[in-house]
């Protein structure tokens, strides 16, 4: 009663519980809290241009920046990340990719291949595997975002631009 009134709450629905967190929970007593797990996200990248950094570029390669921008935010956010190999340019393989992570994932995040290329594959395999909601904003950088479902599953398909897809992610 002298840090707070009968029946008060402690701490609000939905906030992060980080060490202070814990520490007030502990100072009333309390041993149990019902709490949410963190969100389960992957993170796919899509072209077979892209190389990791220190690999050794060849003509038409570039290093999967947004690989490690997108992890970053995401768990910056709190969310558990699991960072899948990049799906190569094509369809069927594209569409396994996709169907295993949505299986393992709450959410799935990927860059490139959502534009306009022939090897851009992503939007069809997400409406064999589920539903394209939407496809192109009217924002630079970013215009080729992308947002559906795979199996139930949300899918974010952000831009191949290192720029337009934190742009987006964010």
């Amino acid at each position: 009663g002298e840090e707070l009134l009968a029946g008060a709450p402690v701490l609000e629905q939905g906030k992060k519980l980080r060490a202070q967190e814990l520490g007030l929970l502990a100072s009333f007593g309390l041993a149990r809290v019902k709490v949410y797990r963190r969100l389960r996200v992957a993170v796919l990248s899509s072209g077979d241009e892209l190389r990791e950094p220190g690999e050794a570029l060849q003509p038409g390669q570039l290093y999967n920046a947004n690989r490690y921008s997108l992890l970053g935010v995401l768990r910056s956010l709190g969310c558990e990340v699991n960072d899948l190999p990049v799906m190569p340019d094509d369809l069927a393989l594209t569409r396994d990719a996709l169907a295993r992570a949505a299986a393992e994932h709450d959410v799935l995040v990927s860059s490139g291949g959502v534009s306009v290329g022939e090897e851009d594959h992503l939007k069809q395999a997400v409406t064999e595997l589920g539903e394209l909601h939407l496809w192109r904003l009217a924002i630079q950088p970013g215009k080729p975002l992308a947002f559906g479902s795979v199996g139930g599953t949300p899918w974010l398909g952000l831009p191949g631009n290192p720029a337009a897809a934190l742009i987006t992610a964010l």
